[in-house]
């Protein structure tokens, strides 16, 4: 007989700068000029936002941000996450 474990891993979680992460990336998918903007000045690509929409990254998070050098988008969600 298989039993059943309820198994909920405990992992930090940085909630806030990983959604907007997502929010960033998800608007790198969708667009791209956005993506190329993104790839060439993230700071400008973040700062001007995407449409009616705003990211809420803190200058730490931006700089982080500023310092990945990846040409293409899988790349740069690579580099991102690892941070």
């Amino acid at each position: 007989m298989l039993r059943t474990f309820n198994f909920t891993p405990t992992f930090p979680v940085k909630q806030n700068q990983n959604t907007e992460i997502s929010r960033i990336l998800s608007a790198a998918v969708i667009s791209e000029p956005f993506c190329q903007l993104l790839l060439n000045s993230p700071t400008h690509a973040i700062e001007s936002g995407f449409h009616d929409e705003y990211f809420n990254v803190n200058a730490q998070e931006l700089a982080k941000i500023e310092a990945i050098h990846a040409s293409n988008l899988v790349d740069f969600a690579t580099k991102i996450t690892n941070f």
